[in-house]
């Protein structure tokens, strides 16, 4: 199941890690994809097929949902249509419809789209379980729990539903039940990304040295996953494990080298952590070579120069953080500290 819904609720729901503002926050959950090369070659092959078989629904489906994994939405849309012309039965055909018209910002149409999916196959819950994550997005949390329910009443192995609970309950500042619900999804599959991915922000907020543990397994299980790799680095740098926190922070580096998360947590690790003045300098001026107007950079800029006793550098810095935000509070108390120190 294509789980853009998934991804987007994720940036709805993830605000437990968010850090003060001397730190970034944490990257949005990516969707895994196949690479490009793998899609290309898929999509050669359905065309080859559509071509031999021009009356098979599902094969227009499979590329209505490869185009769709690549934002083509367009085209998407076009051989969506022309599966639901030839089988306007499909269940599949609407389940990816309802994708598109998310991707298109339509909500009303990507609901009918639902309604219609659960119409023409009343025993499927995966109409089901898009329907609760629709109503989630919409906060009617409510009956996104309902829409869960009625999904497990019809088979309770069903990962991605025990998921969706799980966001439900935490948008409901429930804990203790999105961890239950988010641990039977992983308990039903292994390699259930988001599940074992969000399980390790839980447990991060919370300081859970468990949160390292699942992270890990994450990483181990999707080795090119970025956000997995970034949320351990930040969990460790705050729980006493500032070397490996930079040992990921590398790695993620080598992954993504101008990468502006990524460069400022090194540079904010190297100055509060390890006191490494130097260090820090090097990294808050590549976040400042990419965007200069970098408030947080500027600001560790002027604080790491204040601990290299450059005191009038640090001031144009705090200056300037002021200029661009005139409310910028660690900027005032910097000011007001150095005043105190003539």
């Amino acid at each position: 199941m294509i789980r853009l819904f998934l991804a987007s609720l994720l940036l709805f729901l993830l605000a437990s890690c968010q850090n003060n503002s001397q730190q970034s926050a944490t990257s949005a959950v990516e969707v895994e994809t196949p690479g490009l090369k793998n899609q290309q070659d898929a999509l050669v092959m359905l065309n080859d097929s559509i071509a031999t078989d021009s009356t098979n629904a599902s094969l227009f489906v499979n590329r209505a949902a490869l185009y769709l994994s690549r934002e083509r939405i367009d085209r998407a849309l076009r051989d969506i249509n022309q599966a639901l012309s030839l089988d306007n039965k499909s269940v599949n055909a609407y389940l990816i419809l309802a994708e598109i018209y998310y991707g298109m910002g339509q909500a009303e149409s990507v609901q009918t789209t639902l309604v219609k999916a659960a119409e023409v196959a009343p025993n499927d819950p995966r109409p089901q379980v898009k329907l609760a994550e629709l109503n989630l997005l919409q906060r009617n949390l409510n009956m996104a729990l309902a829409y869960t329910d009625k999904a497990l009443r019809m088979g309770n192995f069903n990962p991605e539903a025990y998921y969706v609970r799980g966001l439900v309950f935490l948008a409901r500042e429930d804990t203790v039940s999105a961890m239950k619900n988010f641990m039977i999804a992983r308990d039903q599959d292994e390699n259930f990304f988001e599940a074992l991915y969000q399980i390790g922000v839980v447990y991060t907020a919370q300081r859970n040295s468990l949160a390292k543990d699942f992270l890990l397994d994450a990483i181990k299980r999707f080795p090119a996953s970025v956000v997995a790799r970034y949320q351990l680095a930040l969990y460790l740098q705050d729980n006493e494990g500032v070397d490996e926190a930079l040992a990921h922070y590398d790695t993620l580096l080598m992954m993504k080298p101008d990468n502006p998360e990524f460069l400022y947590n090194m540079g904010y690790v190297n100055l509060v952590y390890k006191q490494d003045y130097e260090n820090a300098l090097t990294y808050f001026d590549a976040v400042l070579a990419i965007n200069p107007k970098n408030i947080d950079a500027l600001y560790n800029k002027g604080r790491t120069l204040e601990e290299m006793e450059y005191i009038v550098n640090a001031r144009e810095l705090y200056e300037k953080v002021l200029q661009l935000q005139a409310n910028y509070p660690l900027a005032v108390e910097g000011l007001n500290r150095l005043d105190r120190r003539r």
